[in-house]
């Protein structure tokens, strides 16, 4: 008897100690409770160098303060290489610091909300806190209507960006070539998908998702993007109006019929789905930018280059304003003085 009051004096002092060291330290009960899993040191900065304010033994606990660094680090514990972002904590005694988020775990979690609460760190880690619930909602949003659809796909472009130059400015190496592990990622992603380049849209996948709702402009987007990408299913560098030369280069298909065809189908879906009206003028700058750039070379020979050209100022697609055939007339003009590079497949 005398054991079991002993048991629950010592589990009410524990439970009413953390009680009192929330409130004294964020003003919340629900402060999150971590334990190390090896012995570690608390650092005064979020780096493996920064100066250490005390040793830390294995399973002590600590209390999140409430910052995250605002990078992953790569950092070797034995053989494994993992990647962490640094986690400001306080330790029972009140002193504050820096420790590996891979050298801790959260208390009596169970598996998926520890995973959810990593996941949420790193995201927090690579751009911020509001872009990261930003992120966890967009992924989780339900999508009943072909509206709601484009409204998430813009959405998602948007963070899709800022979160590529996340990965490119915010994972701090422990060597030049050291490539981090990112595949929890995916599982937000939704229908985006990484390569070694970045993120891409997946027309694939975001083709079944339209499948799932109601209207079908989506579908029409979606299936059009599909002909337009032929590789992979996947936007990439290798629409169908380029000839690929490898994963990264290629030379404008201009004299083949992909853009006259490509415009021309422009055209015709800002009738169909006017609610991808941005994503239209999106692909159309995307064929223009392909026959204007300046440092573009033409893989087919002048003469069926200047064909396709003069087939599109001919019947100009009801997408491209003045300027814009303007702008072909000059390039048109440029390719008969040979100021552009023409017939690339003859290698010469």
């Amino acid at each position: 008897m005398r054991c079991l009051i002993t048991c629950f004096l010592s589990r009410f002092i524990v439970a009413h100690w953390l009680l009192w060291f929330a409130a004294c330290h964020g003003g919340s009960a629900d402060v999150s409770v971590l334990r190390t899993v090896a012995a570690t040191s608390l650092r005064q900065t979020p780096e493996e160098n920064g100066a250490i304010i005390r040793s830390l033994r294995a399973g002590e606990a600590l209390f999140e303060a409430g910052e995250v660094s605002p990078h992953l680090s790569g950092i070797y514990l034995g053989s494994s290489l993992l990647w962490e972002p640094w986690l400001r904590v306080r330790t029972s005694d009140g002193q504050t610091g820096w420790v590996f988020g891979g050298l801790v775990k959260l208390e009596g979690q169970t598996v998926e909300e520890t995973l959810r609460w990593q996941h949420e760190k790193r995201l927090q880690a690579l751009f911020g806190t509001l872009y990261a619930q930003r992120l966890l909602r967009w992924s989780a949003q339900d999508v009943g209507t072909d509206s709601e659809l484009a409204e998430h796909l813009r959405a998602g472009l948007a963070l899709r960006d800022m979160l590529q130059t996340a990965l490119r400015y915010g994972l701090r190496r422990p060597t030049p070539e050291a490539q981090p592990n990112l595949r929890w990622l995916d599982e937000y992603l939704r229908y985006f998908r990484r390569y070694r380049g970045g993120i891409a849209l997946d027309y694939g996948a975001l083709a079944r998702e339209a499948q799932q709702t109601e209207g079908q402009q989506d579908d029409y987007f979606a299936q059009l993007c599909l002909r337009l990408y032929p590789i992979d299913s996947m936007e990439s560098p290798l629409p169908v109006w380029v000839f690929p030369m490898s994963w990264t280069e290629s030379a404008s298909n201009l004299g083949a019929g992909h853009h006259w065809a490509t415009l021309r189908s422009l055209d015709q879906a800002l009738g169909e789905a006017p609610l991808f009206e941005a994503e239209w003028e999106r692909l159309k700058n995307l064929v223009l930018e392909d026959i204007l750039d300046d440092e573009r070379s033409y893989w087919q020979p002048l003469s069926r280059v200047l064909v396709e050209l003069d087939q599109i100022l001919a019947h100009p697609p009801a997408c491209l304003t003045p300027q814009e055939r303007a702008a072909l007339g000059l390039r048109r003009q440029m390719l008969v003085r040979g100021m552009a590079r023409t017939d690339v497949r003859s290698g010469r």
